[in-house]
């Protein structure tokens, strides 16, 4: 493709002139007259959103998304399909799985707090160390603060005699 600013001859894959900088796929859009066409727009739009919803599974499916070749399009559909097919399977495996879960639950949660509430009893009092007063100081500590005023008033002696 020619660049309409510098006439210099870019590949089709590129976006920009090398040259100039200018955009070129606004040129090709331009001329090719797709881009205002509203059926090319919902095409886009529609695979940019099955690329954003294939994305879970598909890591790169939203920057093939930017790709607007028909093969791509095609690729796109499938990886979508795909997709929907696996959360099928997990939405069926994980409706399996909740109603187990709350049966588990609902049977095992009386005795687990049971069992919870006599492991705190027995080893509430075992884990706790009794205080022992005779390492505890008898006479008060002195404060960090007692005397400050007093060594202040020090150091302005040395300063003032030097």
């Amino acid at each position: 493709m020619f660049c309409p600013n510098c006439g210099r001859d870019n590949s089709r894959e590129l976006k920009f002139c090398v040259a100039c900088g200018t955009n070129l796929e606004a040129v090709s859009q331009a001329l090719s007259g797709t881009s205002g066409d509203f059926f090319t727009r919902t095409d886009m739009a529609l695979d940019h959103l099955i690329a954003r919803y294939s994305e879970h599974v598909f890591k790169d499916a939203p920057a093939n998304a930017l790709n607007r070749s028909t093969a791509n399009s095609w690729k796109l559909l499938g990886q979508a399909t795909v997709t929907s097919l696996a959360d099928v399977v997990l939405f069926f495996i994980i409706w399996n799985v909740l109603p187990l879960k709350f049966l588990i639950l609902l049977f095992s949660t009386p005795i687990r707090l049971l069992l919870e509430k006599s492991r705190n009893q027995k080893g509430g009092a075992a884990a706790l160390p009794e205080a022992r007063p005779q390492n505890w100081l008898s006479e008060p500590v002195p404060s960090v603060s007692e005397h400050t005023t007093e060594m202040l008033q020090k150091p302005d002696v040395e300063i003032n005699r030097r």
